[in-house]
């Protein structure tokens, strides 16, 4: 569900949660002119548990033959920011549908392609676990095999040398011998602070987002968005749950209202709130050794407040 408002201050997203009861409007304060608001999961207990706080992919189960994404990560939990680098090959058999009940589809199985190399740097090969929910019990299955490298040792704030806002070659060799060359360009590295006035005991809370702008730079090929993901930690399990999706900003500062969090996240699960600012690049391409491929390339933010 996407809503758009324009050239109010006051704006009320009406969640539309599957209930017997009308749901309550929640108030964000916004001084821009326009902003598009989408409801990513109104369930916690939906199917699928995305894991969106590592990887920043909140997207639906893919429907392409082959995902690549690369990703420049950043954790900040109480003023203290940890850095990563994330890459991932994963080559879906969209012939093989796995599904946990009739009509009720949470992936693909995967295909073991051969060797990835980000850059100089060969890929590792490791199960493909797909982590949802049955009778509101989390389980797992395995899936198949994904190509992934970890950019951890490199990606230092003293010395980052992740690949921000430069292309990234990837080479791919299948069991049979044979070779494709692909490149991905990454995002110029979002940096961005949240600023909390007020208090929710006096109902006067205000959480201010900010984020730098990245100077109007545009992608080659592919298409650069940029959004925030609001979501929250349940408590209970550890569990970081996506809510909404905000995009389409005028400008690079947000405010959200006392209500927004009270009316969301203080349900009594919540135990931090979870800023995902996100610049990334998306692309799709055909060839003929990989097929369809959907390419995504972000740098992640992630921001935990503790409500």
């Amino acid at each position: 569900m996407i809503i758009v408002f324009r050239n109010i201050t006051f704006l009320f997203i009406f969640a539309l949660l599957l209930s017997c009861e009308d749901p309550a409007p929640i108030e964000i304060v916004n001084e821009e002119e326009e902003v598009e608001v989408e409801i990513i999961n109104p369930q916690p207990n939906s199917i699928v548990i995305t894991g969106y706080d590592s990887t920043g992919i909140t997207d639906e189960i893919p429907e392409n033959e082959s995902v690549i994404s690369v990703s420049g990560i950043k954790n900040t939990i109480n003023n203290v920011t940890y850095y990563k680098g994330y890459g991932e090959a994963v080559f879906f058999d969209t012939t093989k549908p796995v599904f946990i009940a009739p009509e009720r589809r949470i992936g693909f199985a995967t295909l073991d392609f051969g060797s990835v190399k980000f850059g100089s740097v060969t890929a590792n090969v490791e199960p493909y676990i797909l982590r949802y929910r049955e009778n509101y019990i989390i389980k797992d299955t395995l899936l198949g095999v994904k190509h992934t490298i970890n950019y951890e040792r490199v990606l230092l704030p003293q010395q980052n040398n992740f690949p921000y806002n430069k292309n990234v070659n990837i080479e791919f060799k299948s069991q049979q011998g044979r070779s494709s060359l692909m490149t991905i360009r990454l995002p110029k590295e979002i940096k961005a602070d949240i600023q909390v006035t007020g208090s929710r005991l006096q109902n006067n809370l205000k959480i201010t987002l900010t984020w730098e702008n990245d100077g109007n730079s545009s992608p080659i090929s592919g298409i650069k968005t940029e959004e925030i993901i609001v979501g929250g930690i349940l408590e209970s399990r550890d569990e970081l749950i996506p809510l909404f999706r905000l995009s389409r900003f005028n400008s690079n500062r947000f405010v959200l209202s006392n209500s927004f969090v009270e009316d969301v996240l203080s349900s009594g699960e919540y135990d931090f709130i979870v800023f995902t600012f996100l610049r990334k690049i998306r692309k799709s391409n055909s060839t003929s050794t990989l097929g369809d491929v959907h390419f995504a390339s972000q740098s992640i933010h992630n921001i935990w407040i503790k409500i």
